[in-house]
């Protein structure tokens, strides 16, 4: 790298490593994620899935990670994720254990968690590889009081994102669709509503920053398909007699939808 015109030697290290030539390994959780969302419905949500070290006070470690998760365009998908330890060498008298939490970004509200054991403490990396099921249906209510956290709720912190984000801690902001950054103040340009590359007014959702933040994917619902959910869905109109009975017209109506793909 190239530093005031005089060229120097500068390593630019992983989350697994540190020093300035990549010298010591930093001790962390290596996680494996795979999450599967199943649901019935043609509505598809867009998860924000924050992962973090919380201690036996149920503390939150200073690092922490968030990924976006697109059921419809993510399926499948392994995430491989660091999370580092907060002192290195870690602390052997305090135990640390994985959170995750799941928020749907197209209304800010949480979904679900998940507390995952981390079985050798002693080790200075931890490897834990698993598979989640997002419930089809979110769990309970958010919660309106947001600036405590803790076991007891007794840590109060002070909130510094934007005002349409949500606020998860005083370190941790859950962003809009649309924007992005620590604070969620910086806006996303591919997806803006004025000129949304998708069609219908279908949702557009931004793939992750750290990937490639002109990348996009356009969720089609029910009437739409294709890339960009500008091409419609062949259908078939029916129209009944009023005179028929309603337990009639639902025999025939599902005797339809059984053989659509005949």
């Amino acid at each position: 790298m190239d530093f005031d015109n005089n060229t120097a030697i500068r390593c630019c290290c992983p989350p697994s490593y540190s020093g300035d030539r990549w010298q010591w390994q930093n001790q962390r959780i290596s996680l494996t994620l795979q999450f599967v969302y199943r649901s019935t419905t043609f509505v598809m949500p867009v998860f924000q899935m924050i992962m973090m070290l919380i201690d036996e006070h149920r503390q939150i470690a200073s690092y922490h990670e968030q990924i976006p998760y697109v059921p419809k365009r993510d399926c499948g998908i392994k995430f491989n994720i660091y999370l580092l330890c907060p002192n290195q060498p870690k602390n052997s008298s305090t135990n640390y254990s994985i959170h995750i939490d799941v928020f749907d970004t197209t209304t800010l509200t949480y979904w679900s968690s998940w507390h995952l054991s981390i079985p050798f403490q002693f080790l200075p990396v931890d490897r834990i590889a698993t598979r989640l099921f997002i419930p089809s249906v979110k769990q309970i209510e958010s919660c309106p009081f947001s600036c405590y956290s803790g076991s007891k709720c007794r840590i109060q912190y002070n909130c510094s994102c934007s005002s349409d984000s949500f606020c998860y801690t005083s370190s941790i902001c859950i962003c809009p669709l649309n924007k992005y950054d620590r604070h969620c103040y910086l806006k996303h340009s591919i997806c803006s509503a004025k000129s949304s590359p998708c069609k219908n007014n279908e949702l557009c959702v931004r793939f992750d920053d750290r990937t490639d933040r002109n990348k996009f994917a356009c969720l089609c619902q029910k009437r739409f398909y294709g890339t960009r959910c500008k091409n419609t869905k062949h259908r078939i109109h029916a129209k009944f007699d009023k005179d028929i009975r309603e337990e009639t017209i639902a025999f025939v109506l599902h005797y339809i939808t059984a053989y659509n793909n005949v």
